[in-house]
């Protein structure tokens, strides 16, 4: 979840995307669908939320360099 300065982020969820609908369009309608660029959810989540995604993504890259991840 992108955060720039001086930017308030709407606070509704955005319906998610229709991907069966996008997978069929070239580049120019795709980006016309995403408008935004937001695939569907929250623009903006919680401190707290984001740290524990980043405490997930760390951990299994951890696991993954670790066990030789080939």
């Amino acid at each position: 979840w992108t955060r720039l300065e001086g930017v308030v982020a709407p606070s509704q969820q955005k319906p998610m995307v229709d991907y069966d609908r996008m997978k069929g369009m070239g580049p120019k309608d795709a980006r016309r669908l995403l408008g935004d660029g937001n695939f569907g959810g929250y623009y903006e989540k919680s401190d707290q939320d984001m740290m524990a995604l980043w405490d997930v993504a760390v951990e299994e890259t951890r696991a993954l360099i670790e066990t030789n991840w080939q």
